[in-house]
């Protein structure tokens, strides 16, 4: 299964009807939608619809065909861990969010992503523990269909100053939350964040 997000709305990449109740109202797709992969874009880009579930053969070789619709972007992000257990949360556009960001010409993904932690939450001392994921979301920017692939990673910090929000990349807040508080289904955060948070919490 693949989560291909569309203007943070979700087009499930799957052979089978997933099992999740929240994915219940999704419009489902199947293989004779893949002809045109853009009208389907544009399907779910539509001001009504909530997403959809494309039911395919092969959710890899699908998410090749959408991936090739897009100019590629490729950024790094964080799940990050202090010695308490306490996950890094951020507030950007009013809504809670992970720090991530674009990779810059000349450094690796993994740097890239700590470096985009630290600028944004005014961290220091991090870890990579481990890769995580990829995740997939896409935008229009002045006429052009942009693919934002982020590359995720568990991090861990021993970290223990004061926190501090990168205001011109329009982040207000930053805080460490006790895992018993982070409950993804009620989180006032973005559609992609939500999902990366369900996928993680049940590793």
């Amino acid at each position: 299964m693949y989560k291909f997000f569309i203007n943070d709305k979700p087009l499930i990449i799957c052979k089978d009807i997933p099992s999740e109740t929240r994915f219940a109202d999704l419009e489902v797709f199947t293989n004779q939608d893949l002809e045109k992969p853009l009208e389907l874009v544009r399907k779910i880009e539509e001001p009504t619809a909530k997403g959809g579930i494309l039911i395919c053969a092969d959710p890899t070789q699908v998410l090749i065909t959408f991936k090739s619709q897009f100019t590629t972007i490729h950024a790094g992000g964080g799940i990050v861990f202090n010695e308490d257990g306490q996950l890094l949360l951020m507030k950007r556009l009013g809504k809670w969010d992970l720090p991530k960001g674009k990779i810059d010409p000349g450094e690796t993904v993994e740097e890239g992503a700590k470096r985009e932690v630290e600028e944004e939450c005014g961290i220091k001392d991090l870890e990579i523990v481990s890769y995580f994921k990829d995740t997939f979301h896409t935008y229009k920017l002045q006429g052009h269909r942009f693919l934002k692939v982020s590359h995720w990673y568990q991090m861990h910090t021993t970290f223990k100053g004061a926190l501090i929000p990168q205001l011109e990349e329009n982040i207000t807040e930053v805080i460490w939350e006790n895992k018993e508080n982070i409950n993804p289904e009620k989180m006032d955060t973005y559609e992609s964040i939500r999902e990366l948070l369900f996928d993680f919490y049940a590793v």
